[in-house]
């Protein structure tokens, strides 16, 4: 190795070109063998500049399985360093060596991937420090390109998928690190399984919609536009609905009556306009109110205050075992819910009873008055008002 240590780098490349797999054994073995951070490190450095210039030397490295095993075994123990440098090498270099396999590569290492996601979602991902962050998020988004490692990646999708939409929320400046961020899931959102989670256990529409909205880069509007257009391509039925419930339809015409460079970003935000546009048409008024519901961002929208709406759809609450009632005391439940889809919730509620006092049935069982009760002391004055009058409405009911 000293022999190549004071060389160019492009004399270097050739010396290695020539006896890669001697070069890729010395690695392994220093690897296994040194214990020393900083001839560890060098080592590092050094393997991630020949994985890049001599593509001879990382086919060596990785030539057979007992070979792969040795090299991935010495870089997913670096994970645990303490020392910042040395674990983040170790990332990088597993990177660099996972991103040289084909897609339809078969025998892929899933528990080396599986280690290096879990190192980059729980202990990068999550720190307070943008920078290691947004390694995380760029490491992920190049694994994520393999789909192979997809499906690797979402068996422990609940370590991973969170930190990603905090930072969307929370990383407004930080552009890069949003846009790196957005990236991947864009990726994931090729794959039906996670579009479906996306939609309906992470709630990711409006965070992508308010990204859209508010992003200042063309290149931002365009991955967070090309996700959702992913999104209604995997799961219409979840994702339509849930879009026109977070008010994408005004959204996606205001984005498209604007100029951009990007072609392909208005091709989509035309797709997203017609798919938008034709599920709209189709809607009856309790279908968009259940879209809504089933959305949990309710909002003070007509039909919540129309004694029409609810005189004529009140029998549709009885639907599939009170499906409709059931989620509305399923927003209820959310401790941690914005206060307008609690006030509107139990003024749904109030309403429900006046129109079909046989909703108060299932209302008992689900424990919803006692809910509605407790809302009386919350922080914000129109739940408390809400809650007060759902309360008085069941009171009134109860003895009838």
């Amino acid at each position: 190795m000293k022999s190549i240590e004071k060389q160019t780098q492009e004399k270097r490349a050739a010396t290695v070109a020539k006896e890669p797999e001697r070069y890729a054994e010395v690695v392994a073995d220093l690897l296994d063998r040194v214990s020393r951070d900083d001839v560890v490190k060098y080592v590092l450095s050094l393997t991630g500049d020949l994985t890049v210039d001599v593509p001879q030397f990382t086919s060596a490295l990785l030539k057979d399985s007992t070979m792969e095993s040795r090299v991935y075994g010495s870089l997913t123990k670096l994970l645990d360093k303490s020392d910042e440098q040395l674990h983040l090498l170790g990332a990088s270099t597993l990177v660099s060596l996972l991103s040289t396999r084909s897609s339809s590569d078969k025998n892929i290492p899933s528990d080396t991937v599986a280690t290096l996601v879990n190192h980059l979602s729980t202990r990068l991902a999550t720190s307070p420090n943008t920078h290691l962050q947004d390694i995380a998020v760029q490491a992920l988004g190049i694994l994520m390109r393999n789909k192979s490692y997809r499906s690797v990646l979402w068996k422990t999708h609940a370590q991973v998928i969170p930190p990603l939409l905090k930072i969307l929320v929370e990383s407004k400046g930080a552009l890069q690190l949003q846009y790196h961020a957005l990236l991947v899931l864009w990726l994931l959102s090729f794959e039906q399984m996670s579009s479906k989670e996306f939609v309906s256990s992470y709630d990711a529409v409006p965070t992508l919609l308010e990204v859209a909205r508010t992003a200042v880069k063309e290149k931002i509007v365009r991955v967070a536009t090309a996700t959702l257009t992913n999104l209604i391509s995997q799961v219409p039925k979840l994702s339509i609905p849930s879009l026109l419930a977070n008010g994408a339809l005004p959204l996606v015409r205001t984005l498209s009556e604007r100029k951009w460079a990007d072609e392909e970003l208005v091709e989509d935000l035309g797709t997203l306009l017609e798919k938008l546009k034709e599920a709209f048409e189709s809607m009856s008024t309790f279908d968009e109110y259940a879209s809504e519901l089933e959305s949990k961002h309710l909002r003070w929208s007509p039909p919540h205050r129309s004694d029409i709406f609810w005189s004529e759809n009140a029998s549709k609450f009885r639907d599939k075992d009170w499906k409709a009632v059931r989620e509305l005391d399923a927003v209820l439940s959310n401790e941690g819910a914005d206060p307008v889809p609690l006030a509107v919730a139990c003024n749904d509620i109030s309403r429900l009873i006046v129109v079909l006092p046989e909703v108060l049935r299932p209302l008992q069982k689900m424990g919803t008055k006692v809910k509605i009760m407790e809302l009386m002391n919350h922080k914000d004055s129109e739940v408390r008002y809400e809650a007060l009058r759902a309360t008085q409405t069941f009171i009134a009911h109860s003895f009838k």
